[in-house]
């Protein structure tokens, strides 16, 4: 088998992705051997789960915090400078859902296949408060490397 890209060279890799082969020259553009066609894919495909991810915590912190703050009027009877406060608070620590539950997703996976159904309801309730609670720290590693990961992206 030849290199797609240069069909007189040998082929010394495959792409994992489609099966092209790859001379040494083109299996050592990336990290893997992998074609441009391929790697541009499994680029894409990362940005929009990072895009994902961003915009779903951003939209579940907002949309909770404004659902809190409206339906228990915290801040209301104080001037608007506690009102916009209100808003800030919660929705950071709302913000701190997604990350949070991810977090814990990444601990905790597959550990309670055998639970009865009550021990899932108990389960999903017990892990949203702790959502809450690490994602208070989880919410800004989480966004600034998801970023970052967006900007060195941007330059591949």
């Amino acid at each position: 088998m030849n290199c797609y890209e240069h069909p007189s060279q040998p082929a010394v890799a495959q792409c994992p992705d489609c099966g092209k082969g790859l001379c040494s020259g083109c299996a050592s553009n990336y990290s893997l051997p992998i074609c441009p066609t391929c790697n541009r894919k499994r680029v894409n495909v990362e940005k929009s789960r990072i895009i994902k991810e961003l915009l779903l915590t951003f939209a579940v912190g907002i949309l909770l915090a404004f659902l809190v703050v409206g339906a228990t009027g915290a801040g209301h009877s104080y001037p608007l400078k506690h009102t916009v406060i209100s808003y800030i608070v919660f929705t950071y620590v709302f913000c701190g859902i997604v990350p949070g539950w991810k977090t814990l997703t990444g601990i905790t996976s597959g550990v309670f296949l055998f639970l009865p159904i009550i021990g899932w309801v108990l389960y999903l309730i017990v892990k949203l408060l702790l959502s809450l609670c690490v994602g208070l720290v989880m919410f800004p590693v989480r966004t600034i490397r998801n970023i970052s990961r967006l900007i060195a992206l941007q330059k591949i």
